[in-house]
């Protein structure tokens, strides 16, 4: 691949390079993931066309399809870079039934969370607007079955899991205390960025101890 010169690009041709040596491959695909951030950031989602990447990437927009399918995968891949934590935490989930405490692992969960949350809201909130970025994104999903659903499913399958152990009640759903759990997170990050401080609860661990508490709980008062 050409990179055009500059202070954010590269000089010379990399397509002997990029077969010769792996890590020259790696080292391009984050170049384009870093300046898809940029763009995203600066400008917005809509803005964030593949000629616009290409540019800021100072390389040919035809490049970057070597790298990535289309440009919905590319956005997917800025966002599963930026946090592999939070992606490792809920692909890991199903494991941790019996481990620690219900509460430890739902509170370390929704942190994460949140954080994750509040970086891919610009990506979120953009997609949304744009429709046909947004049936490009679904399709995405329902292709690679990934996206928020394998977070709601990993989530569930570890609840059921503590279900059959006894350490969550049986009187629940799995599938509605995932959702109230990462909606709450969700719900708040939104709140936060649309209204400001007065929307916050706190500190994230503080909001996710309560939240969590109130999930465990339940909502019915005690006899």
């Amino acid at each position: 691949m050409a990179i055009k010169g500059g202070t954010r690009g590269r000089t010379g041709s990399h397509s002997q390079e990029t077969e010769a040596d792996p890590g020259a491959i790696t080292g391009i695909r984050s170049h384009i993931l870093e300046a898809a951030e940029r763009v995203i950031h600066d400008r917005g989602v809509a803005a964030a066309t593949t000629r616009a990447i290409a540019e800021e990437a100072r390389c040919a927009e035809g490049s970057i399809y070597r790298y990535f399918p289309d440009k919905q995968a590319l956005f997917i891949e800025c966002i599963k870079t930026r946090y592999p934590q939070f992606i490792e935490l809920t692909s890991s989930l199903p494991d941790r039934v019996g481990q620690a405490t219900v509460r430890g692992n739902l509170e370390e969960l929704a942190v994460s969370a949140m954080s994750f949350y509040r970086a891919i809201l610009p990506i979120v909130a953009g997609t949304v607007r744009e429709r046909e970025l947004l049936e490009a994104q679904r399709r995405h999903f329902q292709e690679s079955n990934g996206g928020p659903m394998r977070t709601v499913g990993s989530l569930t399958t570890y609840l059921r899991g503590e279900q059959r152990l006894g350490r969550v009640s049986n009187r629940v759903s799995a599938r509605h205390a995932a959702r109230l759990l990462l909606g709450a997170c969700f719900g708040q990050v939104f709140l936060e960025e649309t209204v400001g401080q007065d929307a916050k609860l706190g500190t994230d661990e503080q909001f996710v101890k309560e939240s969590v508490r109130s999930i465990l709980e339940g909502l019915q008062p005690s006899c």
